[in-house]
């Protein structure tokens, strides 16, 4: 995982919140034909439902998969044929199978244009839950497209200063930064910096992030006195929030040291060395997967900006 990978991690950790799409979702008010349901196919939902609360994914997988066979022979305006398929995208999403999601989360979305209105909120849910995983599939584009009609969804019926405005703001962020779209990018992140300060407090967990977000995409583009600034703030804030030995704030110190490391002055390269070595010291006690892996990306980008010596690496001195 190099930097930019982990930046993009970052920015997009604890802010696509639409994985928090249930297996209610997609619950409308059935039609008088359906409300009288085929029992088989309310037991098979009730088990996968029940078995998926328990944490039984594989068995639920397979619930879910057989009251599809059952929801399929039902006729095209039956809302049931949507509800399981959304219900088997939440279940293969849960299990990490995320093309598979992705294309029940499609066919769940197109049956609901079909039967519902235009701006049903179940609809606009599942287009929602379709954009983030239309972004875990890397399918940039599609995320971005679903997400600003969601966006739009949002701000007509809530409003533009609404939480979920930036959460669904950040999501766009995260399709333009990796396709490196930073300058486009940088001015929906601000928006949801003000959202954030409005919403929480200026000195909020979540404003530190949002910071932590732009602080790279200014990185990307070369303005280093900006990134640096805002670089700065922010990791006051992981310090405020967080504490100075938490992995999140050895993070931010991580992205300051890089922002500074990059700037041709001995005294900043001297102050990205001690905030390399005070980050890598924090990674390395944890014990997890991805720690070790932070870990070693952080350690990496030190190497390559400065050296296990405290000097610029040779590659450094030649660019």
């Amino acid at each position: 995982m190099n930097v930019k990978q982990m930046r993009r991690r970052f920015i997009a950790n604890g802010l696509i919140s639409a994985l928090s799409v249930s297996l209610a979702l997609g619950a409308a008010t059935l039609s008088s034909s359906a409300a009288s349901s085929d029992p088989t196919w309310e037991s098979l939902h009730r088990h996968g439902k029940d078995n998926f609360e328990k944490g039984n994914y594989e068995v639920a997988l397979k619930d879910f998969q057989k009251a599809l066979d059952v929801a399929e022979k039902f006729p095209d305006n039956d809302p049931r044929r949507g509800k399981t398929l959304n219900n088997l995208a939440t279940v293969y999403d849960t299990l990490g199978k995320y093309s598979e999601a992705c294309t029940s989360a499609e066919l769940s979305f197109k049956y609901g244009e079909k039967i519902m209105p235009s701006e049903d909120f179940t609809l606009m849910r599942r287009l929602d839950f379709l954009a983030t995983l239309y972004l875990k599939t890397n399918q940039y584009a599609k995320s971005q497209a679903a997400s600003e009609r969601y966006l739009k969804f949002v701000e007509k019926t809530k409003s533009k200063d609404d939480k979920e405005c930036a959460r669904v703001l950040d999501n766009i962020v995260v399709c333009l930064h990796a396709v490196k779209k930073n300058a486009e990018a940088e001015p929906l992140a601000k928006r949801a910096l003000l959202i954030w300060e409005r919403t929480t407090s200026e000195e909020s967990k979540a404003v530190a992030k949002e910071l932590s977000v732009i602080a790279g995409l200014q990185l990307d583009q070369k303005k280093y006195a900006d990134a640096e600034a805002t670089s700065r703030r922010a990791l006051g804030l992981f310090v405020k929030n967080f504490g100075k030995k938490d992995p999140n704030t050895a993070v931010a110190q991580a992205s300051l040291a890089e922002i500074l490391a990059k700037q041709d002055s001995a005294e900043k390269k001297t102050e990205a060395d001690g905030l390399f070595k005070q980050s890598i010291a924090t990674l390395k006690k944890g014990r997890s997967e991805q720690s070790v892996k932070v870990t070693e990306s952080v350690t990496k980008v030190y190497n390559d900006l400065i050296g296990p010596s405290g000097e610029p690496s040779a590659q450094k001195k030649t660019q």
